[in-house]
């Protein structure tokens, strides 16, 4: 199939911007933070997705209100659409 410049213009534009984005996950649960921010979920689908800098902010957020902050920033590449939550050992 022959794409058109536009179109891989497109794609590669995304890309770039996708390449730094992280989701943030429960290291003890498995669960990844809300695309609300403020529950848990266990489908990427609707996960909350950003930069470190945002994680970073989040977390100074959760912390200034005396929250408890369990997340991890994993890359988006490490969660797969099949199997979007793995559990691990948070040493690990």
């Amino acid at each position: 199939m022959i794409t058109s410049y536009s179109e891989s213009r497109n794609r590669a534009f995304e890309n770039l911007h996708a390449k730094d984005k992280v989701r943030l996950r429960n290291a003890a649960t498995g669960e990844l933070l809300h695309m609300g921010g403020e529950t848990l979920t266990r489908s990427i689908d609707y996960a909350w997705l950003g930069n470190r800098n945002q994680a970073e902010q989040l977390r100074k957020r959760a912390v200034a209100q005396g929250r408890n902050w369990p997340f991890t920033a994993i890359h988006r590449s490490l969660i797969e659409n099949d199997y979007p939550v793995e559990k691990t050992d948070p040493e690990a």
